[in-house]
């Protein structure tokens, strides 16, 4: 049976030896069966008559991917919650599922109603260090078990793997004038800044190394005094995709170029079309990371790519 959950990670923001990741779970069911052969939770300090303070039980809770008797079991809720006007929670989630064999979540929160939210406090293994928030939505009761739905969005560590060699592809546009490449290697580009008039003229990025440090490259092509600078400066979750733009053979000039991203696409930067119009998607598991231009004259010629 196909997984209903959805598993989500994205690399943010960079720090040295180390990235974030953001954490992004849904369609998680929590299922809390508290009477019968199957019960998951135990009581171990009995209420207080008059209040109903002071009453305390151990869970084993099963986290799944689904509602039906076919779900997959992803984690256990193993932990306590204690009654103190409202069920306080304090638990681990110990995941089950192979892609998280092992690894879990520290888990802290209230239950006043249906709908809660827990803070995630820590982690380890796959999620070391993480902080976040569970949306807790109760979707299902019976007379011996309740289903709660869980979202589970925040961030944890990890260390920074090798940069791998890149794959160079390109580049597109008119096949004319010198070669200008990057030193080194890119983890991702942090922004990309674009000379144009009546066509790019010039181009500089900045991108993050494999140690963690943000380094320029360029910028290459004409100085262009009538030309306007745009710089793009990419989000802590977006990468680059590819291009799409047109050159003009007879210049030897990439007219017009736009850049686009799994967020958005910038541009135009040029003027107008050109008679040769070219396109760049990197496959799907890959990102651009870099660039690397012809330079003829006062113009980009034409641009290719460091994927990764």
């Amino acid at each position: 049976m196909a997984s209903s959950a959805n598993f989500e990670f994205t690399p943010t923001s960079f720090v040295t030896g180390i990235h974030n990741r953001k954490i992004s779970f849904g369609k998680l069911f929590l299922r809390q069966v508290f009477a019968g052969s199957a019960t998951n939770q135990s009581a171990v300090i009995q209420a207080n008559a008059a209040t109903g303070l002071g009453e305390t039980a151990v869970n084993n809770w099963g986290i799944y991917d689904g509602l039906g008797s076919g779900a997959q079991l992803v984690a256990y809720g193993q932990g306590m919650h204690t009654y103190a006007g409202n069920w306080q929670n304090w638990f681990t989630m110990e995941f089950e599922v192979q892609r998280f064999k092992g690894s879990t979540l520290q888990i802290m929160g209230s239950s006043p109603g249906k709908s809660n939210q827990w803070a995630v406090v820590g982690g380890t293994g796959d999620f070391a260090m993480a902080q976040g928030v569970i949306k807790i939505t109760e979707c299902k009761v019976t007379g011996d078990e309740k289903i709660h739905e869980l979202t589970i969005d925040g961030y944890c560590h990890m260390e920074l793997p090798p940069v791998p060699t890149p794959t160079k592809m390109g580049p597109w546009g008119c096949p004319a004038g010198g070669l200008r490449e990057m030193e080194g290697k890119s983890r991702r580009l942090e922004s990309v800044t674009i000379r144009h008039y009546d066509g790019v003229e010039r181009l500089s990025f900045s991108y993050v190394t494999g140690d963690g440090q943000i380094r320029t490259a360029g910028p290459w092509g004409s100085p262009g005094e009538l030309s306007a600078d745009k710089t793009i400066t990419f989000g802590p979750s977006e990468f680059v995709k590819g291009v799409r733009g047109s050159c003009l053979p007879n210049r030897n000039c990439i007219t017009d170029l736009k850049i686009v991203t799994n967020v958005a696409t910038y541009g135009p930067f040029g003027s107008s079309p050109g008679n040769r119009p070219f396109s760049f998607t990197a496959p799907a598991d890959k990102t651009v990371v870099g660039f690397r231009v012809r330079v003829e004259n006062t113009s980009i010629s034409s641009i290719g790519f460091n994927v990764i």
